[in-house]
């Protein structure tokens, strides 16, 4: 049996509202007017799809009704698909609005799954929207807004419905998809909040993260105040300011904002500063570009210009990346040679020589090699081992430098026992039983409408503990529509990861939509309003975990209390004295002894 049944339909054009609480701004609809009706109904071993009869007033009265008999392994195992018969641009806003109900008799909650999505109906089946849910048996109405990310001509995209899950049956009906004008934003259309296991204000995880962060991110700090002949001096004044987290809060930086001096470039950079004590590149260290193949909005001279300014303003700076080891993602220099490689190998060597050297004062720690699960093609001519020798070779260059491996599709995965965590687990384990170099583990965290419950992201992290090495938020973003959401899981995604103590740094993929590969994952918009994601780590980094206190010192001249570890301003007044020095506060600092003069 074909469980992709796929059918077409005529363009219908109206002010469809079925079941809104208020009219909709105009539209058009890119779909059929009965989705229902252009799926044919099919039966067979592992499922059964049927049409049914809907009582009640939800605006149609004719529903699918898809029922699994088996388990099945993945999501698209079991699919309704419409082709769309419109053209879409990329950057239409549209809507996917539908009702659904269900039940799966062997889930614990006997909620049926499914998943809604938008795609290109040929390879590499790219998706506008992807997005799980889940439904009771009674019928609830879903909406999700979201723009098209690719210009795709008439027929080549659908709307579809994966419902490979557990054993269950689901009903669709009401099925929308409308389009609206350039004026219309996101955030004016109605839309289904998202949740995930873990989101309740009382989850456990909750406690248990504050207590590990308390443990693993603060410190004692004492300061003893000591007068010009060594006695202690009770009742003094002490201010206490951070300055500056240990812990790398960071974005990644657009390499060309840097270089311009529009008014735009320049609140970019004064953000930056602002916002962050690390930062490293989307593009420009990446091979292509390093070599000006990009245009001369990459250079090298641009590119080093912007990590010194990144330097001289006190960041930490990280370098992506060394190796992206498939024929794509190489310069048509190496690619040339894809019918005659025996040179490669020294020509990659050169590469990693040439970048590390030149980038060597400006660049803090590097990801050396990037995505291996999906990206081997050098490993396929030239062994697992050539790794091994990458590494290598950036460490005979960077002696003391960090170097980290880089891939996709863990903390937001299935975990221990899934293909991609063992995978690349796996990697890692190779490379360090062959001597390889490596410090870090990098994580990038390109998070869709699965927000994966907070508990499991730090149970991945702990399983990855058992390497001993640093970890690393890589290339975070979440990329839908819904804001409060989006905002709601970056506090919980950031809690999660700074409270496990093997992790030392969360990157962001960028913060600004004028300068975002996914601009609905940006913290701020393109007149940089801020988003309610901005506001969640704001108030995390610079409210939640940032130290201010003051007090006096008690009878031995001692002020004590506990900081989040980083670098403070300590102000010490009694009488007409009035002291202030730096303090970095560590793990495991002693008292600070400040002596009035």
């Amino acid at each position: 049996m074909n469980w992709r049944a796929t059918m077409s339909a005529l363009m219908c054009i109206g002010l469809t509202c079925c079941g809104a609480e208020k009219m909709l701004p105009p539209h058009e609809s890119l779909l059929p007017g009965d989705y229902v009706a252009a799926v044919g109904a099919s039966s067979g071993e592992k499922a059964t799809i049927e049409k049914v009869v809907v009582a009640g007033e939800l605006g149609f009265d004719q529903a699918l009704r898809i029922t699994n008999l088996k388990r099945m392994k993945n999501f698209y195992d079991l699919q309704v698909t419409v082709r769309s018969p419109q053209a879409v641009k990329k950057g239409d806003l549209l809507l996917a609005r539908f009702y659904a109900r269900g039940h799966a008799p062997k889930n614990e909650s006997n909620e049926a799954d499914c998943r809604v999505f938008f795609q290109k109906q040929s390879p590499n089946w790219e998706k506008s929207l992807s997005t799980r849910f889940s439904v009771a048996d009674a019928w609830q109405r879903f909406d999700y807004p979201f723009k098209v990310t690719r210009n795709y001509g008439s027929e080549e995209t659908a709307l579809c419905f994966g419902t490979g899950f557990n054993e269950q049956w689901i009903e669709i009906g009401g099925v929308e998809l409308l389009r609206f004008g350039k004026g219309v934003k996101p955030y004016q259309l109605p839309t289904t909040p998202i949740t995930y296991k873990g989101s309740a204000p009382d989850a456990p995880w909750r406690a248990q993260a504050a207590a590990r962060i308390d443990q693993h991110r603060k410190g004692a700090l004492v300061v003893r105040v000591m007068g010009a002949g060594g006695e202690p001096v009770p009742g003094a004044d002490v201010q206490i300011e951070m300055k500056k987290h240990t812990f790398q809060f960071s974005s990644i930086i657009s390499v060309p904002t840097i270089a311009e001096d529009t008014a735009d470039a320049r609140k970019y950079k004064e953000k930056v500063l602002e916002l962050f004590n690390a930062s490293g590149n989307e593009n420009a260290l990446k091979w292509p570009p390093w070599e000006s193949a990009w245009g001369d909005r990459f250079t090298q001279e641009k590119t080093i210009a912007a990590f010194k300014w990144l330097k001289d303003n006190g960041l930490h700076a990280r370098g992506h990346v060394m190796v992206w080891p498939s024929w794509k993602h190489l310069p048509k220099s190496v690619q040339k040679l894809k019918d005659n490689p025996e040179r490669v190998p020294s020509i990659v060597r050169e590469h990693i020589i040439d970048i590390a050297t030149k980038m060597k004062p400006y660049v803090d720690e590097w990801d050396v090699i990037n995505e291996t699960r999906t990206n081997h093609d050098l490993m396929d001519l030239f062994g697992q081992e050539i790794m091994v020798e990458w590494f290598k070779t950036a460490r005979e260059c960077l002696p003391d430098t960090p170097l980290f491996i880089n891939d996709y599709a863990i903390l937001n995965g299935k975990g221990p026992g899934s293909r991609n965590h063992e995978a690349y687990k796996k990697t890692i384990r190779f490379l360090l039983d062959k001597g390889a170099p490596v410090t870090g583990i990098g994580f990038q965290s390109h998070i869709g409408t699965h927000l994966q419950n907070p508990q499991k992201v730090v149970e991945i992290l702990e399983d990855f503990a058992e390497f001993e090495l640093a970890m690393r938020i890589t290339e975070f973003d979440i990329n839908i529509p819904q804001e409060e959401a989006q905002g709601h899981y970056t506090r919980d995604f950031m809690t999660a990861v700074f409270s496990h103590p093997g992790v030392v740094g969360f990157q962001m993929w960028g913060f600004w939509e004028g300068r975002h590969w996914k601009p609905a994952g940006a913290m701020y918009r393109k007149n940089w309003d801020e988003k309610p994601n901005g506001a969640a780590y704001r108030d995390l980094v610079f409210r939640e975990w940032w130290t201010q206190e003051k007090g006096k010192t008690d009878t031995k001249g001692a002020f004590t209390t506990r900081g989040f570890l980083g670098d403070y301003e300590v102000t010490v007044s009694a009488g007409e004295h009035r002291q202030v020095v730096p303090v970095s506060l560590a793990r495991n600092s002693g008292p600070v002894t400040v002596t009035l003069k």
